[in-house]
């Protein structure tokens, strides 16, 4: 059985969800850091990540804009436009949009902002080691939801009582009820909130189905950054 895991970004750090049992009441565990991820999980043969993974120097990613569609309308706002890499590194808003408002000529949402300093740990976790790029996959949970859901986006937000159980109904179809549900028994709401564990579990249903060459991927054609990273939404 291929060793995969399912990675979401949470409060504590990175939620990573193993199919493959650690040490440990539960197939699951906190890492503070993107390096410490990729410590415990080096050896895998695939590994999925609700992040960007490869960055532009200009422009969009296709992946992006593909996903939107995917999602419409409904879902459409949980797809961040990633930032570019010549800000990847800024850790004041103001200088951030200022910079690529003077490159592009347009400026950066905080949500976007907000995420760039995950963004900029796995961009330093994979740069020079081509071994682990090459199994590290981009995920993004809402197009895995719609995946599981026939291909129609989640009728409600993440974040509601009715969503909540919308996903964990889709999850309980390719995962048992139980496994999900230690997850969310295993870690203190402050550090993981509960749609980070329904998302980590629909990224690490996206990577089994990478392992198992059966997902699809958007764009269908390879688009790399300037670092040759294949920036590219897995399903």
């Amino acid at each position: 059985m291929p060793r995969i895991a399912g990675i979401d970004g949470c409060r504590a750090g990175w939620l990573v969800v193993c199919e493959t049992p650690l040490p440990g009441p539960w197939n699951a565990f906190v890492a503070p850091n993107f390096e410490s991820a990729w410590r415990h999980l080096r050896e895998f043969d695939a590994v999925g990540v609700d992040m960007p993974v490869g960055i532009p120097d200009r422009g969009a990613r296709a992946c992006e804009s593909l996903a939107r569609r995917l999602l419409s309308p409904r879902r459409t706002a949980s797809v961040f436009s990633s930032p570019i890499r010549p800000i990847l590194s800024m850790n004041d808003y103001r200088e951030a949009c200022e910079t690529r408002h003077a490159l592009e000529g347009k400026r950066m949402s905080k949500q976007s902002f907000f995420i760039m300093e995950k963004i900029a740990e796995i961009d330093a976790v994979i740069r020079g080691r081509s071994d682990f790029a090459a199994k590290l996959y981009e995920v993004h949970p809402e197009v895995s939801f719609a995946a599981l859901g026939g291909g129609e986006p989640m009728l409600h937000s993440k974040r509601d009582p009715a969503g909540f159980d919308e996903r964990f109904e889709h999850l309980t179809d390719v995962f048992p009820a139980t496994a999900i549900e230690d997850v969310l028994d295993a870690f203190p709401r402050t550090d993981v909130a509960p749609d980070d564990v329904l998302d980590a579990f629909a990224v690490l249903w996206s990577t089994k189905r990478i392992a198992l060459s059966t997902a699809e991927r958007m764009p269908k054609e390879p688009e790399y950054d300037s670092l040759g990273i294949d920036m590219a939404i897995w399903y």
